[in-house]
């Protein structure tokens, strides 16, 4: 039993027997008392004694308690209901059962020479304790089954964040291996292409030095030559450095800023990159749909709107993330073919929608002021930390 339930047994033991001497008026109040302490004597040996011991307490208290009501009167019914807790508290529920009518029958047995009112105030009160130790028995095990079950749910949120944290580790560590692979690529490339390249431009710049003062158109060849091959190079140095610096300015927005840098550069139209708030770390399903949206609503920008500007906002609150794809082309009411767009007849919308279900979130239109593609996707999806 818990410290409340012991609190109340002993209350009910000594509260009445304090009564009883201001009451009543005994003989010896000695004996009064030393009953009184073989009762309490009782109760604390019955919390703690081991095996059956406890149910054969339960049996000498519920007898002791009726035999007490009927030598010192109607106030000792109380001590007989904190036998009714005790014994009410066993772990074999039949026990308790047996023990309640044999406890009813020996307390009207102790009151067998009373009045008919004495009598059915005892029945009454005795009834009525144990329907109520009944209800409270009741509340006490669902608080301990939600206590039990919250401790449950907690360690296997523990155990969902313990295997969160290792799949983005594992992705982490996978992404690394990749970046090592590829700038490996890249220096075998730095070497047998560029590198050899470069020494044929030496070549051809030293040839040209001997070439020049006495052939000048000759040597002129050679030198546009040398420029082309220079060109070249830099044109893969650009490229190869610009993959083995390549970094997303945003973690878990799966490479947008660059989605939009390459639009801009193969279309010649303006791009726009945004972040607000604190960015946190996404899942890479989301990642990936953040990223297919993106790249579907900037296609149908340049394909159906004619846009000539662009733009991606990523909105990063504590409840949700909000990507916003914008774009200053022409709206849906001016152009009979951009209205598929907000119907069900867009293959695109619909492939948007979809992902963005899949992951927990909502897909959304708006198209003032401009036309804008919004996917929402709720925190409850998210991991909750926050980069360092």
């Amino acid at each position: 039993m818990n410290r409340e339930t012991n609190v109340l047994r002993y209350a009910l033991i000594i509260l009445p027997a304090l009564i009883a001497i201001y009451v009543y008026d005994y003989a010896d109040y000695e004996l009064f008392t030393l009953h009184f302490l073989l009762l309490l004597l009782i109760v604390t040996l019955g919390g703690r004694l081991p095996g059956f011991l406890p149910a054969l307490a339960g049996a000498v208290e519920l007898l002791y308690t009726a035999w007490l009501c009927g030598q010192y009167g109607e106030l000792m019914i109380f001590p007989a209901v904190s036998a009714l807790i005790y014994y009410s508290r066993l772990e074999r529920r039949p026990v308790a059962f047996v023990f309640l009518i044999l406890h009813l029958a020996a307390l009207n047995a102790a009151f067998i020479g009373s009045t008919p009112r004495v009598t059915a105030y005892m029945n009454l009160t005795f009834l009525l304790s144990a329907a109520l130790n009944r209800l409270l028995l009741k509340s006490g095990r669902g608080r301990a089954d939600t206590l039990f079950l919250y401790d449950e749910l907690r360690k296997k949120h523990f155990e969902l964040e313990e295997a969160r944290s290792r799949l983005l580790q594992f992705n982490s560590q996978i992404e690394a291996a990749a970046q090592a692979e590829e700038r490996v690529r890249i220096a075998r490339q730095l070497h047998d292409d560029i590198g050899h390249r470069l020494i044929r431009v030496k070549m051809m710049t030293e040839a040209a030095i001997h070439t020049l003062p006495h052939s000048p158109e000759t040597g002129m060849d050679m030198m546009s030559q040398i420029r082309d091959q220079l060109a070249a190079s830099m044109d893969d140095m650009r490229t190869a450095v610009r993959r083995i610096n390549h970094a997303p300015q945003l973690e878990g927005a799966y490479a947008l800023d660059r989605l939009l840098e390459e639009l801009g550069r193969d279309t010649g139209i303006d791009t726009s990159y945004q972040v607000h708030g604190m960015p946190y770390p996404l899942y890479p399903s989301v990642q990936v749909t953040l990223f297919k949206n993106a790249r579907e609503a900037l296609t149908n920008a340049l394909r159906h709107g004619h846009a000539t500007a662009v733009w991606i906002k990523m909105c990063f609150s504590e409840h949700e993330m909000v990507m916003e794809v914008g774009n200053n082309g022409e709206q849906p009411e001016e152009n009979p073919l951009l209205s598929r767009l907000r119907g069900k007849g867009g293959m695109g919308l619909q492939g948007m929608s979809e992902r963005t279900r899949w992951v927990g979130g909502t897909l959304e239109l708006r198209l003032d002021p401009e036309f804008t593609v919004i996917t929402r996707v709720p925190l409850l999806s998210q991991p909750r930390e926050r980069p360092l």
